[in-house]
């Protein structure tokens, strides 16, 4: 019951006059991307770099499907003089504007609902465009915490669309 009700309320909050939908920018950097190497080996090794982080107010991991290479890949935020990723691609990230809203991890139906209502969203705005081209992805994110996934019994996915303002 618990689960449903929480599921009910995040679908409202999406289908809201605003759609739910918050425009965020993320600055260019530099990433540690998985490339062409095992989804689950990255995991490990990014789960490690990560607890050596002293903030945790923000991700710094992000994931996105690759139309070019026609794959999933992962890619985390470097810290400023970080150097040993222990064998993985170092990308430029380019940054930039985002729209972004929840939906439900491991949901593909409700993920693929919610990356829609963004982009209807984006269209609609009179605001803002889509600007997903190549190297510049939708990406998402989980950002549940372990202790909140225990209690709801699953976690939530941001979704991010990239987008610029709309020539006028």
């Amino acid at each position: 019951m618990k689960t449903n009700r929480l599921v009910s309320a995040l679908s409202r909050a999406t289908d809201s006059a605003v759609g739910g939908i918050r425009i965020i920018k993320l600055p260019p950097t530099r990433m540690a991307a998985s490339g062409d190497n095992d989804l689950e080996e990255f995991d490990a090794w990014w789960s490690k770099v990560d607890k050596e982080r002293t903030d945790q107010f923000f991700p710094r991991d992000f994931m996105w499907f690759d139309k070019e290479s026609k794959k999933l890949v992962w890619s985390c935020a470097l810290t400023s003089g970080s150097t040993d990723t222990e064998g993985y691609d170092i990308v430029d990230f380019p940054g930039g504007l985002y729209a972004a809203a929840i939906s439900r991890d491991q949901d593909d139906e409700d993920g693929e609902r919610v990356y829609a209502a963004i982009k209807k969203w984006v269209r609609e705005s009179g605001v803002f465009a889509l600007d997903e081209r190549p190297g510049h992805y939708a990406m998402f994110h989980v950002i549940t915490p372990d202790e909140a996934y225990r209690a709801m019994g699953f976690r939530q996915l941001d979704i991010y669309v990239p987008v610029k303002i709309a020539q006028k």
